[in-house]
């Protein structure tokens, strides 16, 4: 484990972290994960313990003891003795208890699996929001350069005669915004870097992240997204399990009103006093079989049944209840993931436009043709396309995540060596 792990740290320095290599690191450094994958392991060996109650049972044992018989004469017992037992029925709560453990196993399986699709979502998250964060960065570096440039020309223009002081002031002032917001970029791509360095347990270079496939061009059907949650969302078939257990577990309670029968064999070997033991006190070797029925426990039987049948309905209720939260999850991250794809789309419409804007306006600015305010202007669209066109890009690419989270499938992957 600790090889591989070394080697996926050695391969994500030289040739770039993609994000299938984060989510793999993440998992295998979940404390969470591993938790569950502990309980997992522990409801297996309950089952085992389980399974043993449809063995015999066998006990060794020694008596010894100071006898004061009646109409004899005092002497001491030595005996050993073997006693087997074999439960031939009680009511089938032996049988229901080994289904219910294997059941557990299914269920504490789907925690698991539920467990490691939530790092999964997480580290998702956390390495879009790195890519997104260094291109907020980008985007900040390159206004602050082109107010710089700008900034430039205004003092030239004001040297020359040509324009107001104001003009250089506001450059000024507005240059100095930029270097706050570049400030708060740099920030932010800290704070992203570190959420993905704790999930994988690893220092994380952001320019070494692999970008991510293009998703604005996924279809999802609503539909259909339902019963495919149903059919393989972790945290749906969970509910089913813990259904069949309480299913079971009302089983085992009514159990308790039938009989019991038991095959009981113990054999006794006498060191002294054997004659008076079989004689006097019964201790022979015998064979018997035992039946047993609970007549009155004050009513504890009774409402263990009904305890169980509660839980069942209670269960019950929960898996209703999840199918509604269900329709609204979907109906909230499909709204996203639509609102996030048009919103991409008319970005890079508006991106295209705002740069034409912004070349001819600086021609004409250079030209001293076109204002100062109409070149600001022309930026602030640049910027803002720019910044809209990345936050959409990043927004369904979250979306996506969260949908294939419901779904339990993957759709985010990091871009291939050549492909644009």
């Amino acid at each position: 484990m600790k090889k591989i792990l070394l080697i996926l740290c050695l391969s994500s320095f030289l040739f770039g972290l993609d994000i299938n290599e984060a989510i793999d690191m993440a998992v295998k450094n979940s404390d969470k994960v591993r938790e569950e994958g502990y309980l997992f392991r522990q409801t297996q060996s309950i089952t085992k313990s389980k399974l043993s109650n449809l063995m015999p049972k066998l006990d060794l044992g020694y008596i010894f003891s100071y006898n004061i018989p009646g109409n004899a004469s005092t002497y001491f017992l030595n005996s050993f003795n073997i006693t087997g037992k074999y439960n031939l029925y009680n009511g089938f709560k032996d049988y229901y208890g080994i289904k219910d453990s294997k059941e557990s196993e299914i269920t504490q399986n789907y925690i698991l699996q539920s467990s490691i699709a939530d790092v999964i979502l997480q580290t998702k998250i956390a390495y879009i929001s790195v890519l997104q964060a260094l291109d907020s960065l980008k985007i900040a570096q390159e206004s602050k350069k082109l107010l710089e440039a700008q900034k430039q020309k205004a003092q030239q223009f004001f040297n020359q005669g040509f324009r107001a002081k104001n003009e250089v002031l506001s450059v000024e002032v507005l240059l100095a915004n930029a270097n706050i917001a570049l400030k708060s970029a740099e920030l932010n791509l800290d704070y992203s870097k570190d959420m993905l360095s704790t999930l994988v347990s690893s220092s994380i270079n952001p320019t070494n992240l692999k970008n991510i496939n293009a998703v604005t061009d996924i279809v999802f059907d609503k539909n259909e997204i339902l019963e495919k949650i149903l059919q393989a969302n972790p945290d749906y078939l969970k509910l089913q399990s813990l259904l069949k257990s309480a299913e079971f577990q009302v089983d085992i309670a009514r159990g308790s009103f039938m009989p019991t029968v038991d095959v009981v064999a113990t054999k006794f070997w006498y060191i002294n006093g054997g004659n008076i033991a079989r004689t006097t006190y019964g201790l022979q070797s015998q064979a018997r079989i035992v039946f047993g029925w609970n007549v009155f426990d004050g009513l504890h039987t009774h409402y263990t049944y009904q305890a169980k049948k509660l839980y069942y309905l209670s269960i019950l209720s929960r898996i209703n209840q999840y199918k509604k939260d269900i329709k609204n999850d979907i109906n909230k991250v499909f709204n996203e993931f639509e609102l996030a794809k048009q919103q991409y789309s008319l970005a890079s419409v508006s991106l295209k436009q705002a740069q034409e804007n912004y070349r001819i306006t600086n021609n004409r600015y250079v030209q001293n043709i076109a204002t100062y305010t109409e070149l600001l202007n022309a930026q602030f669209l640049l910027n803002t396309a720019k910044t809209n066109i990345i936050q959409s890009k990043y927004e369904t690419a979250i979306a996506v995540s969260k949908i294939d989270r419901l779904l339990n499938t993957n759709s985010i992957h990091s871009e291939v060596l050549g492909e644009e």
